[in-house]
């Protein structure tokens, strides 16, 4: 995925917090391979689209991140997709919709070692993101009939975050700051993404509910350069299980 925005307007209310508006667009391309246990059968998938929309961050203390933070963003996403079986004709379907974010959180200052100017920090957040992306019905081209569901769906997440900050002797100076961190997460959708093929339906089982444990560290290499990666561990319901490693990169200017 490749994102690019910026703030079109910040204020302050009181000298210390500090408001962002801002805009966002962007490009995402998935691939997929899946093959079937029960049949043996595989398919190639593909995603790719655009999405653009508007965020607004409020900080209670902007300087220093302290305290109380709220954040939201909204965009409207349209995708194309396009799936191949084995032995089939590949099928072409497009899908539209809106996803939605408000997040709330506190950041505990625990306090440092001046000596190696690291600080440690504890931030308690919660999370609700509304999924309202979805494709129209779709008749493949052997007349199978395909809809789609668990659009509007609510994902809620509460979460603890665990983290430090600093940087070593050799780094004093020179705009770089490191921030190793520990996150877990319970997280709750309302809706389950499934598929229904001539009134035969299957859905993706044990996401209801899930636990999730993040690893990770971001990176300040410079005033214009940020870096990021983490891996993270989920595990829900029957035998629902789901490993991510994410690597991102940020240039401002």
């Amino acid at each position: 995925m490749l994102q690019i925005g910026g703030d079109i307007a910040q204020w302050s209310t009181d000298g210390l917090d500090r408001w962002h508006l801002g805009l966002m667009t962007g490009y995402a391309n998935h691939q997929s391979n899946t093959r079937s246990k029960a049949s043996g059968y595989s398919s190639e998938g593909t995603v790719k689209g655009y999405h653009a929309g508007v965020y607004g961050t409020w900080y209670a203390n902007d300087s220093d991140k302290n305290g109380t933070y709220l954040d939201s963003w909204a965009i409207y996403n349209w995708f194309d997709n396009e799936v191949k079986g084995e032995s089939l004709s590949s099928e072409k379907y497009k899908s539209r919709g809106v996803t939605a974010s408000v997040e709330a959180g506190y950041t505990f200052n625990l306090g440092g070692q001046k000596a190696n100017g690291v600080t440690y920090y504890l931030q308690p957040k919660a999370q609700a993101i509304w999924m309202n992306v979805r494709a129209n019905n779709h008749t493949e081209s052997n007349g199978t009939r395909v809809s789609f569901d668990g659009d509007g769906n609510i994902q809620t997440r509460l979460g603890l975050r665990a983290y430090m900050k600093g940087h070593s002797d050799i780094d004093a100076g020179k705009d770089r700051e490191f921030e190793p961190f520990i996150e877990a997460n319970w997280i709750h959708n309302t809706n389950n993404f499934g598929v229904s093929m001539n009134n035969v339906s299957n859905e993706i089982r044990g996401t209801q509910n899930i636990g999730e444990l993040k690893l990770g560290v971001e990176g300040q290499l410079s005033k214009q350069v940020n870096m990021w990666g983490n891996v993270a561990q989920q595990v829900g319901d029957d035998g629902y299980s789901d490993t991510q490693l994410i690597l991102g990169v940020k240039y401002s200017f």
